[in-house]
């Protein structure tokens, strides 16, 4: 059983303890896409622009609502749906009692390929994630990673195995 000096706390077993790690895989997931966007951004010039897309997004629903949004209060609000939105998402990595590492790298897997395939479709461009191959191959990788850092953190806050079984 899993002891609070474990950090896991007395929950675990319970569904308050698989929320609590399918939020903390969710955050994982986030806090590796956006930390690897945004550091990416300021030091490779053929890095994914993922932001942009979030930024394009926000535009064109604003324009629609009839709000007028710039360039920098567009870059917040994409910044903060897309931490909801792919923390939502990269929280399925921790609801599965096994597995978890495979499951996040799923998701990873299937992010990655809408990064990809979406945007040309939704009418947002191609060019922030398919400008070079580097650029389509790095932001399928940081998918993966967000993916992989979801799971690994689904999986290590998942309770021990029981020493015995029947």
């Amino acid at each position: 059983m899993a002891t609070d000096a474990q950090g896991l706390g007395p929950g675990i077993r319970t569904g308050a303890g698989r929320t609590r790690r399918a939020l903390a895989a969710g955050a994982a997931g986030v806090a590796v896409l956006t930390g690897l966007n945004e550091a990416a951004r300021r030091v490779w010039d053929r890095a994914p622009r993922v932001e942009r897309l979030g930024a394009r997004a926000v535009g064109r629903i604003a324009r629609r609502a009839g709000v007028s949004l710039d360039r920098e209060e567009r870059f917040w609000l994409a910044l903060a749906g897309a931490a909801l939105a792919d923390g939502a998402y990269f929280a399925l990595a921790g609801l599965p009692r096994r597995r978890n590492r495979g499951t996040g790298l799923l998701l990873g897997a299937v992010a990655g390929a809408g990064a990809l395939l979406l945007p040309g479709p939704l009418g947002l461009g191609e060019r922030p994630t398919r400008r070079t191959s580097e650029t389509t191959w790095a932001t399928l990788g940081w998918y993966l990673a967000a993916g992989l850092a979801a799971g690994v953190v689904a999986r290590r806050m998942r309770p021990p195995e029981p020493a015995w079984t029947f």
